[in-house]
């Protein structure tokens, strides 16, 4: 398409003729300035780099892939979009790689293994340079596409604590480790003098880190000799709003109370806070709750919330610097795990 002119401005899509006739160089300088800038003298670069800014010149990367044989595309998938757990990971990905010059193209599988295969199926086809895929289980057919497609990956957000055997990526790989946040929540509870601590949480079928957390949580209390009804282990059916509260009002109106709630995830802090009010118990006198990621869903809870804060943001940052890094030829660590630590505000009070 040629460019249009009106008044010796562009008003069509500029070429790479219109930038080299701006800038008073060839073409091929042009192109060197745009894929081997240290093959051209400094002041041609300048001359260069202000007509591409003249004329709002979008380089076509179809073309330039097809050169250097590099999409300059990375593909994420991730287990849900819909859960704000994921935003700062996300977030912290982009900005590492947009930083770098990438691009980054977003799958969500809804927690389905054979949707995540078509997806990265699909990513491969696009021509993406790397993956980063979240979390431990998978279908047997992904390890063998990635290896025949010799396709470079980084795995965010695994389960430590789940056989190896259902989960068959082995390369470089990120964990948080969610069974030993819990510990950290329950003897925090512990210290504060409660010995009547009950767990609520978020699936733990489909959700490897969650179910971590939620066995952290139960071996911590068993293993500190306290007593721990069944009533006082409940699991909400899935994350709206309807089935937090209808956990969080089973666990409340069972037949013993418990002094302090460990929650798996923070997001099921507001619903429990919600149902503990309107049955007139107050926060932290009457019951203590604590939660597990330190997210932007518990800046909502009052009183604060004290949690285990989940290094999300640093999750992502690792994951696309240790990507970048296996591009460059330079391998990371086969697995990294990422500290927690207990953020203490108002919402356990020291039980006497």
């Amino acid at each position: 398409m040629d460019t249009i002119r009106t008044h010796g401005k562009a008003t069509g899509k500029a070429t790479v003729k219109d930038v080299a006739r701006a800038a008073g160089v060839s073409i091929t300088t042009v192109s060197r300035v745009l894929n081997n800038p240290d093959l051209v003298t400094s002041d041609k670069q300048d001359a260069v780099h202000r007509a591409l800014a003249s004329l709002d010149y979008i380089p076509n990367q179809l073309a330039r892939s097809l050169i250097s044989r590099q999409s300059k595309a990375i593909g994420l998938v991730v287990p849900t979009i819909s859960n704000p757990v994921f935003a700062p990971t996300i977030e912290a990905i982009e900005r590492e790689l947009d930083a770098a010059g990438y691009a980054l193209l977003i799958h969500s599988c809804e927690r389905d293994p054979e949707r995540e295969l078509k997806q990265v199926r699909a990513l491969i086809e696009r021509g993406v340079d790397g993956l980063i895929i979240t979390g431990s289980v998978h279908v047997p057919e992904l390890a063998a596409l990635l290896a025949r497609n010799n396709m470079p990956y980084v795995s965010q957000d695994i389960s430590l604590h789940q056989p190896k055997s259902l989960y068959q990526l082995l390369g470089p790989s990120i964990a948080l480790d969610n069974a030993r946040a819990m510990e950290t929540a329950i003897d925090h509870l512990h210290e504060m003098g409660h010995r009547d601590i009950a767990v609520l949480s978020g699936p733990i079928h489909n959700t490897p880190p969650v179910k971590d957390r939620f066995i952290g949580a139960v071996a911590r209390i068993r293993n500190l000799r306290l007593d721990l009804p069944d009533e006082w282990l409940v699991v909400a059916a899935d994350y709206g709003s309807i089935s937090i509260r209808s956990a969080a009002r089973q666990l409340l109106n069972g037949d013993r109370m418990p002094t302090a709630v460990a929650c798996t995830g923070d997001i099921l802090v507001l619903g429990l806070i919600a149902e503990a009010r309107a049955s007139g118990l107050s926060i932290p006198r009457d019951i203590s709750i604590i939660g597990c990621g330190d997210t932007d869903m518990g800046q909502y809870a009052d009183p604060p919330l004290t949690t285990v804060h989940m290094p999300f943001a640093e999750m992502g940052e690792v994951a696309a610097r240790n990507l970048l890094a296996l591009l460059a030829g330079h391998p990371p660590p086969s697995t990294m795990v990422l500290p927690h630590r207990l953020i203490v505000r108002q919402s356990v009070a020291r039980r006497r």
